[in-house]
């Protein structure tokens, strides 16, 4: 017998729904994610089941304030990971530097201080960056401090760490189960319902003034 496929809950294809209002790349994101994760790993396949599910949720989650922010911050350009990769063609220009040398100082040439002062100055402009794209989506404001901006990065931390094979994935290190998976999911859901309500909310606000001022207008007439 044919077992039955998953099949997502109401308030799960009603995400799935608002989301597809927004970027259909992101609902199937979810979509898929959650999917795979209900389907179950192919025996001897758990870590990739794992690294899969955690990969589209890790996009998404990098997807969401800018498909569902009125205010998103640009990627600073360029960015850390473009310098880091000028670096070995910078290094083979002074094959005569030799960084692991053993004292407190270390002279190197201009433009390699140069490149690793940029790389620096990039990589805390992206952390800020994604901070405030964060804080913007989750609350409207990038500037705002808020507890759940840290359950927030903490689920991302958590898909960010898993989705990669070379990272938490240790053969003495137990996979994360179902369980544990799904309350992190859970986090990203409930900022997407609150949202997306809150966006209805206020379409269903304009709708209701437009009327008001229609019949307003109308029995003027």
């Amino acid at each position: 017998m044919t077992e039955k496929p998953p099949e997502l809950d109401p308030r799960q294809q009603g995400l799935v729904e608002a989301l597809a209002g927004r970027s259909s790349k992101l609902a199937g994101l979810y979509r898929t994610g959650l999917l795979t994760l209900l389907s179950g790993p192919v025996p001897g396949c758990e870590a990739a089941h794992v690294a899969v599910v955690c990969h589209c949720m890790r996009e998404l989650m990098n997807g969401l304030p800018s498909a569902m922010s009125t205010i998103v911050i640009d990627r600073p350009k360029p960015s850390s990971g473009a310098l880091l990769a000028r670096l070995p063609g910078l290094s083979a220009e002074y094959p005569g530097v030799d960084l692991r040398l053993d004292q407190e100082l270390i002279p190197v040439p201009k433009k390699l201080a140069q490149t690793f002062a940029d790389i620096i100055s990039a990589q805390v402009k992206e952390e800020g960056r994604n901070n405030k794209n964060a804080a913007a989506f989750i609350t409207g404001d990038p500037e705002e401090i808020s507890p759940v901006i840290e359950h927030w990065k903490k689920a991302q931390k958590f898909f960010v760490g898993w989705a990669h094979l070379d990272r938490n994935h240790d053969d003495r290190r137990e996979l994360p189960g179902v369980d544990v998976i799904l309350d992190n999911i859970r986090v990203v859901e409930d900022l997407i319902e609150a949202r997306t309500r809150a966006f209805f909310d206020n379409v269903q606000s304009i709708h209701d003034l437009l009327a008001e001022i229609n019949a307003t207008t109308n029995g003027g007439e």
